[in-house]
């Protein structure tokens, strides 16, 4: 009895840190940006794969629950608050995990520590960050025939639109109001250069302007998460393209409304 004793705690405790590896892995993959499902095949492809067929997983884009529907019915759970996407990390992710999948025997401590520094890993800068997407939005306006020195106007109004959505969001925290903010000056700004005659076309930098805060991707993945059947999450992200979408319509439209009221015109 003593030996089926010490069996079975050498069994719960390998059981725990593999659990909690999993939970570790599907973790930094939703703050990095990755589909629900696939994080729910990684993880319980992962425990399946060191004999842990029993396993039930509740994931949506802010809670990851990983649990033991079996035996002792043991439940390891972590929310979700900061998101990102960040593809290079995914990717990284996807291939330890994979690599994890494959070994018969994990290191837990190794893969912790490659976990860690997959998570603590440098990506590009805000100022490499916004001058792309400053760029982006720029070139997007040629589109609608607009001159370059409204091409360079949308390049600058989007690397200060998207520095004031930094500020804010370390400040509040709140992604809506960095939005709302940062849509609103975008609108001012425009119709101001518009005023001054350095920008007939201003409707087209508030478009172009716009863009880095579009919900597309967020957008793509409720479809996504809604076609796997995961409508829990598909819904919550469909909101969060929703509330996105609205905050930058009250951005826009109080920076057109205030427009009119001090004596401008659209």
């Amino acid at each position: 009895m003593e030996l089926n004793s010490n069996d079975n705690s050498e069994f719960r405790k390998r059981k725990e840190h593999i659990y909690r590896l999993s939970l570790f892995i599907g973790e930094l993959l939703l703050k990095n940006g990755a589909d629900t499902d696939n994080v729910e095949f990684l993880c319980r492809s992962l425990c399946k794969s060191k004999g842990f067929k029993y396993i039930s997983l509740f994931i949506t884009p802010t809670v990851i629950i990983i649990g033991d529907d079996r035996d002792d019915g043991i439940t390891f759970m972590k929310t979700i608050k900061d998101r990102t996407i960040n593809l290079q990390k995914c990717s990284l992710l996807n291939s330890l995990t994979l690599r994890l999948i494959s070994q018969e025997k994990v290191n837990i401590d190794k893969a912790v520590n490659i976990l860690k520094k997959i998570e603590k890993k440098e990506t590009y800068s805000f100022f490499i960050k916004a001058v792309a997407a400053g760029l982006g939005s720029a070139t997007f306006t040629l589109l609608f025939k607009t001159n370059y020195l409204e091409f360079l106007f949308t390049f600058i109004i989007v690397i200060i639109s998207l520095y004031i959505f930094k500020k804010i969001i370390e400040f509040s925290m709140t992604s809506m109001l960095g939005i709302i903010i940062s849509t609103f000056f975008i609108g001012i700004s425009a119709q101001f250069l518009n005023v001054l005659g350095l920008a007939p076309n201003s409707n087209f930098i508030i478009v172009g302007g716009i863009i880095p805060f579009l919900p597309g991707i967020a957008i793509t993945k409720s479809v996504s998460d809604l076609v796997s059947g995961n409508l829990l999450s598909g819904n919550a992200r469909t909101t969060e393209a929703f509330l996105t979408a609205l905050s930058i319509g009250i951005g826009i439209g109080g920076a057109m409304k205030l427009w009119i009221k001090l004596g401008g015109y659209i």
